[in-house]
């Protein structure tokens, strides 16, 4: 279906009563009602802090992440972006003892390319500082494969962190669509059923059609049909979903692993363009992660002798269409942004 047959698929099933049940298709003989959500968000004032930070340590020549060096890096991140000066308020300020964090990690690429098990550790145990047991933290993805090729040990049950994908069973997603824009999908019942606040944790990498896929892409991993939202550069899909009241409500922090950062050749790993960088980019506004993403991404092209984004065709628009639903901040000049 192109974008203009689907735009009007979409306006028809808005159009049509609740009480009709029109929905998506979830199997045999099986539809439900769309879900509608509140109106978008307008857009806010004031600059969007982000932190930057880097150490040469945190990862050696073999990709291996020192635990105790990564640990500080995401504390001091944390403090940076609160203004507290010990962990322990930092992480308080940002969550509370009765949340249940869901992270959202991103491990379509493989082990060498997703979020490093060490950072992970370094987020769980900030949360544990906030007073959240580790049984109310749920690691999750599209799928357990995924999480197992990126080093994670499901469970689902039992003492110690959740882990697991969509597709146990069990969980799934829902069985009505949720609109928003030019976006109509079944969320994840992890995102939507399970989680009361949510930390996406994405990869700082090129996209071969969307130009960059970092905080704003990765929630493409919580809907059914991703694959239906990639034309036009996936403008205006990846800001329409992000603008969903459901994400926009419970997102609480994004924490983007840019310990190695894929600048060409993305999304998948390819060794030649993945950038040994050493950093994290710690904000609450996923608009300005991407925006500082995709700048360092775009530096390094240049750099390195690439052509732009924009020059291959490949723009990430879809970072300003976010800013224009004032999901945050896509102008560096307007970002304060804190380096460590």
């Amino acid at each position: 279906m192109g974008k203009a047959s689907r735009r009007e698929f979409i306006k028809k099933l808005l159009a049509l009563p609740p009480l009709l049940g029109i929905g998506i298709k979830r199997g045999a003989n099986t539809f439900s009602s769309p879900i509608a959500q509140p109106p978008p968000s307008t857009p806010t004032a004031g600059k969007s802090r982000v932190v930057l930070v880097k150490n040469a340590r945190v990862i050696d020549g073999r990709n291996r992440v020192n635990r105790t060096v990564i640990s500080k890096m995401v504390n001091q991140a944390v403090m940076n972006l609160t203004g507290k000066s010990d962990p322990k308020s930092a992480w308080e300020m940002l969550f509370s003892p009765a949340d249940i964090v869901g992270i959202k990690l991103s491990c379509l690429a493989g082990r060498p390319l997703s979020p490093k098990p060490e950072l992970v550790s370094a987020i769980v145990s900030g949360l544990t500082l906030a007073g959240i047991p580790q049984e109310n933290i749920i690691l999750w993805e599209r799928t357990s494969r995924e999480l197992r090729r990126a080093g994670f040990t499901i469970r689902k049950s039992g003492k110690g962190v959740r882990c697991y994908g969509t597709d146990e069973e069990g969980v799934g997603y829902e069985d009505a669509p949720r609109f928003s824009g030019e976006v109509g999908s079944c969320f994840s019942r992890i995102l939507t059923e399970r989680i009361t606040a949510l930390i996406n944790l994405p990869i700082v990498k090129d996209h071969d059609l969307a130009g960059v896929s970092i905080a704003l892409k990765n929630m493409f991993g919580a809907i059914h049909n991703p694959n239906k939202y990639h034309d036009n550069n996936c403008d205006p899909y990846i800001a329409d979903l992000n603008n969903h009241y459901v994400i926009r409500s419970k997102l609480k922090l994004v924490v983007a692993d840019a310990l190695i950062i894929q600048y060409h050749g993305g999304p998948s790993y390819k060794p030649p363009w993945a950038w040994r960088y050493g950093g994290i980019i710690v904000s609450k506004d996923p608009v300005a992660v991407d925006a500082l993403g995709a700048d360092l991404i775009e530096k390094k092209r240049k750099k390195e002798g690439l052509p732009s984004l924009a020059d291959e065709g490949r723009p990430p628009k879809h970072i300003k269409t976010a800013a224009s639903y004032g999901l945050g901040e896509a102008r560096l000049d307007r970002l304060e942004i804190i380096r460590g």
